[in-house]
């Protein structure tokens, strides 16, 4: 019963292996990893973080300490101008472009250059290393500088370049910052010298200070200068726009009153004012005459307005009011044909007749009166059409004159207001402030700011900690190897039989000690332990059926494969079991060496050949009773030789003759010997080297000794690193927990 998917890996001692986490994909590593990284290469880490600390420690020893002195400006929003001020020189706004102007202005080159020649730095060595002891004596020793000789441009050029180097060294070490969200900034300066770096820090505000004066004053002159240009060329502009209104005013004949207005037109304006007064006194007596006739014409004249205020026509109605009474009194005692009733009949016609000729006296005059009004309306309308005549041939005229008086007011208008706006900046000349002041002068510094030599050595670190784990990081990532046996199972698919420690070469006295001498030498170290649970691993393989010949491969040389074969076999031969290594590597055998044998005459070749007999052809281990097949002489052909039927027919006879029969074989990579041997054996032993042999090889010597149907048993990984293996698959504490057990 084959038992290869439940079979419990075994460590470098054999024993079960603790559980460890699985590679769950392609993503980063998580914590356990990191920590495993942080435990195996601590070595690289903190080697890293030494230098990277020494480094830091030396460059912070050499440094010259820098002082630092600050003056703290701010833009002054209060208006101190005593009269209002055009927009040209209103302060500043405070928002955040004009402080990161100002911010600019106090690094520029132009306050720079002020400050480095007012304070004479040009000559100062810390900034113009030329002006140091050693220049500045071999500059005496130039015979050229001895007789004052005359300075030519090549001279003027030097010296502009040399100001200007001093400056942007002056400008590197400067450092302007906004503090907070104020209008206030920061005006630092770094100097070797605490008191000069404060005198400079001042110089820097006071210079600044300087030019916001300076700059509000060139302004006014500039402006000054512009403006009254512009006054003058304006008052000859408005001067010329007058004389050309009264040149065409005589031309043309046109006389205004005071206001400006045309005779003419102010004749056709008053006419027209009479006109309308006139046409409407008229409508109005028209309209009484109209009623009057109708009046008269309906025989009711009488209760006209007019007449009924007649003081005369009020006497008549009153006597023709008093003749009709009479007559009613006098109708009942006389007939209508008495004489005295006749008589009073009479008087009343006469009066009715008076009364009907003063109403008709009113209808006339009020027809005289309409007349006369429409004789005044005609007199004016001809004056009016005589007037409009006359001022029609100065219509022209008036056009071509309003723009004349037009461009002439405009241009008084332009004079006035930039005479006015002179006499406002005139008068501010002697009054502008600065949009800043200095409210915070710089301290002599008492300590150096730079470089803090504490500070970058304590970040240096960590930093070093980090660069450290960054590189150890990345030669992990680099590394193409296996380091654990879940991930050697995962990618394999087989189970990993023992994990075997690498074994440095040893001596005992003048003899060398190799590793699978600690097989009889020191049977209870890790190392024996180790191949004693690869023995315990092949046995239990295949329980039903325990495997006698065992072929032992590798993908490349280099692996360990000789010496794990012959640990097997010499531990098997402790354990009782007759056991036989056979020299399988016809190509590059390695066997007889590994065991120690010096003198051989005969071996698998000559006994396939015939040429010796197998019991000539076996040789005993020095150090167990495990016999050994090695490989004498290198045949033509190792292929046909491993192909042949004599080969089939000698695996047959030590399968016979011996418990455990390990054929040590070429790697399965380079040749095809491991291929041609593995359906003679009874299962296959893969030899991964710990760390070493590349992910893809592995996978196709798996993938070629699986297509030759060879039972595989699992993997040894082989000569892995005893102090860093435990921390891939134990832990710091668990593997000293196991060690205790290992002797030797």
């Amino acid at each position: 019963m084959n038992i290869q998917t439940s079979f419990a890996a075994t460590n470098v001692a054999g024993a079960p292996l603790p559980s460890e986490p699985r590679e769950t994909g392609s993503g980063g590593p998580n914590l356990h990893d990191l920590l495993r990284i942080v435990r195996v290469r601590r070595k690289i880490i903190l080697g890293t973080a030494a230098i990277v600390v020494a480094l830091v420690t030396v460059a912070v020893m050499e440094m010259t300490p820098l002082y630092t002195a600050t003056a703290v400006v701010m833009l002054d929003q209060r208006k101190h101008n005593l009269e209002d001020s055009v927009a040209l020189f209103s302060g500043l706004p405070a928002d955040q472009s004009t402080i990161q102007n100002q911010i600019q202005i106090l690094t520029s080159l132009e306050l720079g250059g002020r400050v480095v020649d007012k304070e004479k730095l040009r000559d100062d060595p810390e900034f113009n290393p030329a002006r140091g002891a050693l220049p500045s004596f071999l500059s005496t020793l130039n015979p050229a500088h001895w007789f004052g000789m005359r300075k030519t441009e090549a001279d003027a050029q030097q010296l502009d370049a040399e100001r200007s180097a001093v400056i942007h060294r002056f400008l590197d070490r400067v450092s302007v910052s906004q503090i907070g969200l104020s209008t206030a900034m920061n005006v630092s300066f770094r100097s070797d010298n605490p008191r000069k770096a404060a005198r400079l820090a001042a110089a820097i505000a006071n210079a600044y200070v300087e030019d916001q004066l300076e700059a509000k004053f060139q302004a006014t002159q500039k402006a000054t200068q512009w403006l009254s240009g512009r006054i003058s060329n304006l008052s000859k502009e408005a001067q010329l726009a007058d004389a050309a209104v009264q040149q065409y005013k005589a031309e043309h004949n046109i006389t205004t009153t005071a206001n400006g207005v045309s005779v003419v037109d102010q004749q056709i304006a008053d006419i027209n004012g009479k006109l309308v007064a006139a046409r409407t006194e008229m409508a109005e007596l028209q309209a009484n005459y109209d009623r009057l006739l109708a009046l008269a014409k309906n025989g009711k004249a009488s209760d006209s307005a007019q007449v009924l205020a007649s003081p005369l026509i009020a006497n008549l109605r009153a006597q023709e009011t008093q003749l009709t009474s009479q007559m009613a009194n006098l109708a009942s005692k006389y007939g209508p044909r008495h004489p005295k009733m006749l008589d009073l009949e009479a008087q009343r016609q006469t009066l009715s007749d008076k009364i009907n000729e003063e109403i008709q006296r009113f209808v006339s005059s009020a027809k005289n009166d309409v007349d006369v009004a429409s004789s005044h309306v005609a007199s004016l309308e001809a004056s009016l059409r005589q007037a409009e005549a006359q001022g029609a041939g100065q219509n022209q005229a008036n056009v071509q004159l309003t723009a004349l008086q037009s461009a002439a007011t405009s241009a008084r208008a332009m004079y006035e207001a930039f005479l006015g706006r002179l006499n406002q900046t005139q008068g501010q000349e002697g009054i502008q402030t600065p949009d800043a002041r200095i409210i915070s002068n710089p301290e002599v510094p008492g300590a150096p700011s730079s470089p803090k030599k504490e500070l970058a050595i304590g970040l240096s670190i960590p930093a070093g900690l980090v660069l450290g784990f960054i590189l150890a990081l990345i030669i992990e990532r680099l590394d193409i190897g296996f380091r654990t046996t879940a991930e050697l199972e995962r990618l394999m698919g087989v189970p990993v039989l023992a994990t075997v420690p690498e074994v440095e070469l040893l001596t005992e006295g003048e003899t060398p000690v190799k590793a699978a001498d600690l097989i009889s030498t020191k049977p209870l170290s890790a190392f024996a332990e180790a191949v004693r649970g690869l023995q315990l691993g092949l046995s239990l393989s295949n329980v039903d059926d325990s495997p006698k010949v065992i072929l032992v491969s590798s993908s490349v040389p280099g692996e360990g494969k000789t010496t794990i074969s012959l640990s097997l076999a010499r531990s098997a031969a402790r354990g009782g079991l007759t056991a036989v290594i056979v020299d399988g590597d016809l190509r590059r055998p390695t066997v007889a060496k590994a065991v120690g044998l010096t003198d051989i005459q005969n071996g698998i070749v000559e006994t396939l050949a015939g040429k010796a007999s197998l019991t000539d052809c076996l040789y005993k281990d020095p150090l167990s009773n495990a016999l050994v097949l090695p490989c004498s002489s290198i045949p033509a052909s190792p292929t046909d030789v491993l192909s042949s039927k004599a080969m089939q027919g000698l695996v047959a006879r030590l399968r016979d003759a011996f418990d455990l029969v390990i054929i040590d074989t070429a790697p399965l990579l380079p040749v095809n010997d491991a291929r041609i041997l593995g359906p003679l054996a009874d299962t296959c032993l893969l030899v991964v080297r710990w760390e070493k042999t590349p992910r893809e090889a592995a996978l196709n010597a798996m993938r070629l000794i699986s297509d030759t149907h060879t039972p595989v048993a699992g993997i040894a990984l082989a000569r892995a690193d005893n102090e860093r293996f435990r921390y891939y698959s134990y832990g710091y504490q668990n593997y000293y927990s196991y060690s205790k057990y290992y002797s030797g």
